[in-house]
């Protein structure tokens, strides 16, 4: 497998194939075609892209050839393809290109502040230390452009997994370089993952916060709900528009690890509750990015008006909650029981003072209690004597 390919799958895994593009040209006009980077990532405002290089070095080669190589493809090209890419998604109003789902999107429309730029690079062996611990290069239009080492880079996926957390610690190591520069490239980028984990951004860089990589006590146990985002497309029963769609795995796909955890908790019980065909309360909880999300678990004799309970359910409690995104999720024994069957809807306006759903609230209160709860997102197993 190609270098460029295999970079696109690690994307299509941890980012998810639908918001990961690994076609890159595209027609201003008829009569045009331009090249973006080789591989992009866009999830609402995390907009990702990158330059990947991988070296096929002569026999023979020199530290000195490998130098001039890292100067060239690296700091030279590869980050003059970025610079282009970002040109080309201010100037372009249509940009279309295919996800690793097979959908069309407009990249153009991607409204993003602050887009991260990655080169991520596989070198020969012999490159200069200097060149291999360089961390980024600042473009006078670009600004900060991340350089990352393929295996560097897979341990940053490996290590905080979820698409929100990678964008925080790209947003973090750049954080670093403003303030700290160089000494960013003194250190290893386990390091800077490390100090990400432990959110120490005012502390400068140094081989102490490897241990944090280390010890972080929290992996995919728990809280995994990948196969319920890879599968969703594949097994949805509601008959939802794809924008629809999209929106429930967008709002999934933006939880970090904390979240999910909960989500999956949820998940479980009320499938569990399901199956045993006995009433039950929703359970519901408000993601940190704002989004709710509510939990119906529901009786078999429920079946005719399943539709109407999901939909009045979310309604409830994104008015109850004051919220402007909401999810709510019903569950419903199918078969023999031994199976749930999981319908979806999604509510996206902002929130407003509506007294009828006030005086249904009032009324009859359909939900248990929301108590408010901190969670740690990264556990760490403390070291003893």
């Amino acid at each position: 497998m190609k270098f460029e390919d295999a970079i696109g799958e690690l994307n299509a895994a941890y980012f998810f194939r639908e918001f990961t593009f690994s076609s890159n040209t595209f027609k201003p006009n008829p009569t045009a075609e331009l090249e973006l980077a080789d591989k992009v990532v866009w999830l609402d405002d995390l907009l990702v892209v990158y330059q990947v290089k991988e070296r096929n070095a002569p026999s023979g080669t020199t530290s000195e050839n490998e130098r001039k190589w890292f100067a060239k493809e690296i700091v030279k090209h590869a980050t003059r393809q970025i610079r282009d890419t970002l040109s080309y998604l201010k100037t372009y109003p249509q940009i279309e290109l295919s996800n690793n789902r097979g959908h069309m999107f407009n990249l153009a429309t991607a409204q993003v502040d602050r887009p991260h730029k990655l080169v991520v690079y596989s070198p020969h062996k012999l490159l200069p230390s200097e060149c291999a611990l360089q961390k980024y290069h600042r473009s006078k239009t670009a600004g900060v452009i991340h350089l990352i080492q393929s295996a560097a880079y897979l341990g940053i996926l490996d290590t905080l997994v979820t698409p929100t957390e990678i964008g925080e610690y790209l947003s973090f190591r750049e954080a670093l370089v403003d303030q700290w520069r160089d000494s960013v490239s003194k250190v290893s980028e386990k390091a800077l993952v490390g100090q990400y984990l432990r959110n120490l951004p005012r502390e400068k860089p140094g081989p102490q916060f490897v241990k944090y990589v280390d010890l972080l006590g929290q992996k995919q146990e728990g809280w995994d709900i990948c196969p319920i985002i890879n599968l969703f497309l594949e097994r949805k029963t509601t008959a939802n528009p794809l924008t629809s769609d999209y929106t429930v795995i967008r709002e999934l796909a933006k939880l970090n690890r904390a979240n999910m955890r909960v989500f999956r908790e949820r998940w479980l019980f009320s499938m569990e509750k399901a199956l045993t065909n006995e009433p039950c309360l929703p359970t519901r909880f408000t993601a940190s990015n704002g989004c709710g999300f509510v939990f119906v678990p529901l009786r078999q004799d429920d079946l005719p008006h399943r539709r109407n309970a999901l939909v009045n359910f979310t309604v409830l409690n994104k008015y109850d909650q004051k919220l402007d995104r909401c999810v709510g999720l019903s569950f419903i024994a199918e078969g023999n029981g031994n199976w749930c069957d999981v319908q979806w809807f999604v509510l996206e306006s902002p929130w407003k003072e509506d007294l009828k759903l006030q005086g249904l609230l009032d009324k009859s209160y359909p939900f248990r209690p929301v108590k408010p709860r901190r969670i740690e997102r990264y556990g760490f197993i403390e070291e003893t004597e």
